[in-house]
């Protein structure tokens, strides 16, 4: 038996849509009934890294929509940044946790959805500081910066 994956790697992504989300299941439903079949023969070398590749596929994507549910529920950890450009980490998160939806997000910022779909895989580090704090306003998300020296005096 072949099980042939997709050639783009879900490897550390994160779901930033329900459309996402679903095609997630869809994937988590595949490698379950592919596990179940591959566990059902008797196991050659090979068989074992293409069982050990489908189980850990399968966690990640499980792992996945756990977090993409966990923020639609509005549960949202960050941690204190030390740098502005760490906040281009967080923005999708910050959306999807605020019930935001891509196409909503670019209404408000009077932008078609792809040009969000295009900041959200690109990690929003293209976008400059002006129009990062417009999504920010857009998100009705507050940062606040506090000015430090680096030296030690």
């Amino acid at each position: 038996m072949k099980i042939l994956f997709h050639p783009k790697s879900h490897d550390g992504k994160e779901i930033h849509s329900d459309a996402e989300r679903e095609r997630a299941i869809a994937q988590v439903a595949f490698f379950r009934a592919a596990l179940d079949k591959l566990r059902g023969k008797k196991h050659k070398r090979s068989n074992a890294k293409v069982v050990a590749k489908c189980e850990t596929m399968l966690l990640e994507r499980e792992a996945q929509i756990r977090d993409y549910d966990d923020l639609k529920n509005g549960n949202l950890k960050l941690p204190k940044l030390k740098r502005v450009d760490d906040i281009v980490a967080f923005i999708t998160r910050i959306r999807i946790a605020r019930g935001v939806s891509q196409a909503e997000l670019a209404r408000r910022l009077n932008v078609s959805k792809q040009v969000i779909s295009r900041y959200e895989e690109s990690g929003y580090q293209t976008v400059g500081l002006a129009r990062l704090q417009q999504i920010l306003d857009a998100l009705e998300a507050r940062i606040e910066i506090d000015f430090a020296s680096s030296s030690s005096t």
